[in-house]
This record gives C-alpha cells, structure tokens and sequence, in this order.
C-alpha cells in the first residue's frame, strides 16, 4: 500500500464556508437546483492532505461527509447533508503526466474540459469521456463514464490504472492510500476494481486518478444535426424513425463495426407546440466520413428533407445553424457538441438496450411524446449510441455490467419554477413506466439495467439495475475499505 504525502504543503490554503459566509448559499448548491443543502460548513480542499484532515476533522466530530467534484448529481446525494460537511474539490483540478512514460494523472475536482484541454495540448491524448464539459471527473469516472468516442474506445474506466484515495478504516482513521490495478494485496485490487463503475461517495474521497496509455486525440470530427417538425409524424413515421435507429445500432454496434467512430442522439422531444421538433445529432471521428452519410440517410428514410434544428435540448447537442455535415477540429467538435446547458430544476432516468425497441415501447413513446398532458419543450427521451469497443470488455472486469448493449437511454426533463415540480415529474415516471412495466428496465435481453450515473432514487431494485451481478463483490470491497460506512448516500453500496 502506498502511501500518499498527506503533511505536505497545500498548494492551495483551503478555506471554510459557514453559514454566515456570502459564498454559502450557492455553494451549498449543486447543479441541479431542486437541492439546496443546509450542511454546517463547506470545506473547499487544495490538495490530498487538506482532505484527509477535512475528513478526520468530521469523523472526529461525529459529522457526516459528502463529496462535491462538479456538481452534476442528479439526485441529492451531495446537498442532502444538513448540518454535515460537503468536502468541495473544485481547486484539485491539476492535469499532468508522470514523466515523460508515466501514467496520466487527473486529480479528483478536475473538469472533463480541464482533462480535454490539457491532454490535447500538452500531449495529444484524449479520453473517451462525456460531452458535458462542466461535469466533473471524480463522480463521472468513478461510475464508468461514457461519451462519444466511447464506440471507438471503450469506457473511460477502460483506460484507468490506479487512484488516490482518503478513506476511513474501523479505527476512524483516515489516510490517503493509491491502489492499482497492479497492486500486489488482492484486497487494493479489489477496490481499484470497484472504482471502475462502482460509483462516487460509495468507498471514500478520490483525489487522484491516473489513466494508462488513453488513446490519441482526433485531429477532425464531422457533426450532422438534423430535425423534423412534430407536425410531420404521425405514429407509422414516428415509429419508422425510432425503429430504424435502433436497426441501425442492432447492426453496427459489434466490436471491430466500420461505424464505431460515429455515435448518435436521437432527442425525442415533447411536442409542445407548432415550432416542436424531434432531432438527430451525430458525430465522426476517423478516416471514412462518407459514413456519416449513410448513416443520415438510413435515419431520414420516407421522412420530409430535415430542417435545422430550432431549439437543441439534451445533451450531445450540436445546435448547428445548418443541416450539411460540417468538418471541424476535434477539439472544436467538443465544444460545440458540450450540453451542460444553464441551471435548472430536473429528473432523469435511463436505460440500456441490447436489441431494437419492441412494438409496445415505441406505442409507450408515441404517447407520451406525442400528446403531453403538460406539453414541456425540454422534456425528452434521448437515445445515444452504444456498443462497439465498449462491449470489448467482459462484464466482470469492471463494475460496470453493462457490456452487451447497443444503445442507451436518458430520460430527462427540466424546468425553472418549483410549481411545475409535481407535473414534470409525474410525466417522466409515467412514461417510465409505460415503458418498463413498473419494475424499471430488469435485464431480459432486451433491455440491461440503468446506469449509475444517472442515478434515480424512483428505483426500487436499484443495487441490481446498477451493478447486476457484482453488487455482492461490491458489498465486500465496502465492507473491507469503509468498514464505518462513513460515505454514504441514498443509494450507496451497502456494507456486507
């Protein structure tokens, strides 16, 4: 076990948020502004040794901690902490390689645009990670992490070696310690492996990641961005449109597919009125972009020419004020294709699929898309793309289960006024419903579960729609490494 220089000089001094600070009530706030937490204090940490004594500090004072790296969460694990402590790493967000052979180190409170930036300009490196930049790593690696060149990469756990992290043993001491994959105690290796998709604020505070041999940057992207009026579907087009995406991914999802470097979303908006639309927006990465083409035109098939899409909601969403395929440096495609979007309230959902949408889904969809009984512009199903180098990996390798499906699922819907909360909501968990009969999408060989990081605190069997098979794996790593069960949320691993 190797031990982290917790004494050593911060390189940043820290500061202590309180209740009478101007700075605590946005920072006692998370992205998603449902949640508004009332904890003691919010401890802002600059370095490894900061955190290990914010953490004793809590532990010592029977205080219960959680972890904010970007703020993103879209339940309330993290403000749901009154009269706790919110450990904020936003000021550890240093990118750097380990010389010039070593391993890539990203430290806990870094941005996925602080991580693309500085492995594209300083090395040429990229991860195959989220397209909303603000997001943060700790939480988006911790739970697998996905984003648009994972068909051609894999997961962002796929390419991560050893972490850094405080964690609490059953004396209450906390310590930094750095496991690996080639750790020589089978019980750091275990939780390496449970840091591979087994979710944030389950085994303690993630300061440091390091990522071996990620994969080259793409020099170019080609994006498509493509809608068409609501006022154009009616079900049978409707229906051709969902069912020829999930055909096209049912065929050109395998490992070694010619269409790994292009990854699509589908945004099934509500129709909410006369300027309402559905979009597709897809990018390309690689050396036939010819394939981009093809792929447009299997997904337009009998529809009317696309329009430019008036109002992109969602993530991966391009907004481009054209329906031509436009060429970019990669780097630029990123940002345009960011979807972080401004703060607002929201609920999500998800899912993954293994085969095409059966009959009754697409029926479940057309009815709560096409007839809303509160029409809502920015409520949604959204479908990316899946599969490919993901599915490369065997299911056990990771804590991510998930390695057999071809697409995967977000519901989302936002709003601004606390009003419209009970409207928004049922919406989503009536369509999800409609869709999963009730139980959530159980894995039947159809569809395969939910993914941690779109957590939803709706779900009953959430350890097994999560982690499947490997919640008893986890259950044990928890169990070893916080036997105290210090970090702990909602839905947080539970201790053997």
């Amino acid at each position: 076990m190797a031990e982290s220089a917790a004494g050593a000089t911060p390189v940043f001094p820290g500061d202590r948020v309180e209740r009478h600070d101007p700075r605590y009530p946005t920072m006692v706030r998370g992205f998603n502004r449902r949640f508004v937490g009332h904890p003691r204090y919010v401890q802002v940490c600059g370095d490894t040794g900061q955190v290990v004594r914010t953490v004793q500090r809590a532990v010592d004072e029977g205080l219960r901690l959680t972890v904010r790296c970007g703020g993103h969460c879209y339940e309330d694990f993290v403000c749901d902490n009154d009269g706790g402590v919110i450990v904020d790493m936003s000021a550890m967000d240093g990118v750097h390689r380990d010389g010039p052979d070593g391993d890539y180190c990203v430290e806990g409170g870094a941005t996925l645009w602080n991580v693309y930036t500085h492995l594209y300009r300083e090395y040429g490196v990229t991860l195959p990670a989220g397209s909303c930049y603000s997001v943060g790593v700790g939480g988006h690696v911790t739970g697998g992490g996905y984003g648009l060149l994972s068909r051609l990469h894999g997961l962002t756990v796929d390419f991560l070696h050893a972490v850094e992290v405080v964690r609490v043993d059953d004396a209450g001491r906390a310590e930094a310690i750095t496991v690996s994959r080639d750790s020589p105690d089978p019980d750091e290796r275990e939780l390496l492996w449970a840091h591979l998709g087994g979710g944030g604020g389950n085994f303690g505070v993630v300061t440091r990641f390091w990522f071996r041999e990620p994969p080259p940057a793409p020099t170019e992207a080609w994006l498509l961005n493509h809608a068409w009026s609501w006022s154009d579907l009616d079900p049978d087009s409707f229906a051709g449109l969902v069912q020829r995406y999930g055909e096209f991914h049912a065929a050109n999802s395998g490992v070694g597919s010619p269409f790994a470097g292009l990854f699509g979303a589908l945004h099934l908006t509500q129709n909410a009125g006369a300027s309402s639309q559905v979009g597709l927006t897809a990018q390309y990465v690689g050396d036939e972009p010819s394939l981009l083409d093809e792929f447009a035109v299997a997904m337009r098939g009998d529809l009317p020419a696309p329009q430019v899409q008036a109002t992109p909601v969602g993530h991966h969403r391009a907004g481009l004020r054209d329906t031509e395929i436009q060429r970019m440096p990669w780097l630029f495609a990123t940002q345009t294709l960011n979807g972080s979007g401004p703060n607002q309230r929201g609920k999500y959902k998800s899912a993954y699929m293994i085969e095409p949408f059966p009959e009754a889904q697409v029926e479940a969809m057309w009815e709560h898309l096409a007839e809303p009984l509160n029409p809502n512009p920015q409520a949604l199903l959204q479908v990316d793309s899946y599969g490919c180098q993901v599915n490369a990996v065997a299911p056990d390798a990771t804590a991510v289960p998930q390695r057999s499906s071809i697409m995967k699922l977000q519901y989302q819907t936002y709003w601004t006024d606390p009003a419209d909360d009970a409207q928004n909501l049922d919406w989503i968990r009536g369509f999800y419903d409609a869709m999963y009969g009730g139980r959530g999408p159980y894995p039947d060989g159809t569809v395969d579960g939910c993914y941690v990081n779109y957590p939803d605190v709706d779900l009953d069997d959430w350890q097994y729609l999560y982690y499947q098979d490997g919640y008893p794996r986890l259950r044990e790593v928890k169990a070893r490494w916080d036997p105290l069960d210090v970090f702990r949320h909602q839905q947080s691993i539970e201790p053997a």
